[in-house]
């Protein structure tokens, strides 16, 4: 893996043929747990996108019913209560907002979920991970979002937990031994979690320097 870089005026990474089908996964997990279709390779040529309306308030969708919070905890630091201290503003501000922020985060994911896949045929090749500068934002935010996906399954609080996890799957890579299953599968999340920030990190840095030299 290679960190991002800007090439021919995109922001270019380097993954291999495991890493991306690795985090492409993760994304499909988010994707899905944001109540969107999972997105699967052999649906890629063919998935459905509805046409713009003529009128462009014809999608502009406004509820008239309260909804309720997410149950799930990883969807609720997606979707975050805008106050903690009136539940009348937390409540009325998701009734006019979540439907579109769903959304939102739905198309900056499956923006990342294409990049990843771009090219892919009978296996997972290795190759760039080609981000237009315009296209930057949008997929720095779906991997913040898979991280807080993460972050949340892995029981991850703050930037000292995460840290901590960073530590414990570093000196797990480096000493080979009998560890349980639950172990294994929280050093295995934890390589995902760390390389998704890593990713997130080196396409902030080149595209906060792209727009200073700019």
């Amino acid at each position: 893996m290679r960190a991002f870089a800007v090439i021919d005026g995109s922001y270019v990474a380097e993954l291999d043929g495991h890493e991306r089908a690795v985090i492409a996964a993760v994304v499909a997990d988010v994707i899905e747990l944001l109540g969107a279709t999972r997105p699967e390779l052999g649906a890629l040529a063919t998935r459905a996108v509805d046409p713009p309306g003529p009128d462009p308030l014809a999608q502009l969708r406004i509820r008239t019913q309260d909804v309720e919070p997410p149950a799930d905890t990883a969807v609720r630091r997606l979707l975050p209560d805008a106050s903690t201290q009136d539940p009348d503003v937390a409540a009325e501000f998701r009734r006019l907002t979540e439907d579109d922020l769903r959304t939102t985060k739905v198309a900056h994911l499956r923006a990342l979920w294409d990049a990843l896949v771009d090219g892919v045929g009978d296996g997972w090749p290795d190759g760039p991970l080609v981000v237009a500068p315009a296209a930057a934002d949008g997929l720095a935010a779906a991997l913040t979002d898979v991280r807080l996906v993460l972050a949340d399954r892995l029981g991850l609080q703050d930037d000292e937990a995460a840290e901590a996890l960073v530590d414990e799957v570093t000196a797990g890579d480096a000493a080979e031994g009998d560890v349980g299953e639950h172990v294994q599968v929280r050093r295995y999340l934890g390589a995902v979690f760390a390389t998704v920030g890593w990713l997130q990190e080196t396409l902030m840095d080149v595209l906060l320097d792209d727009l200073d030299r700019r």
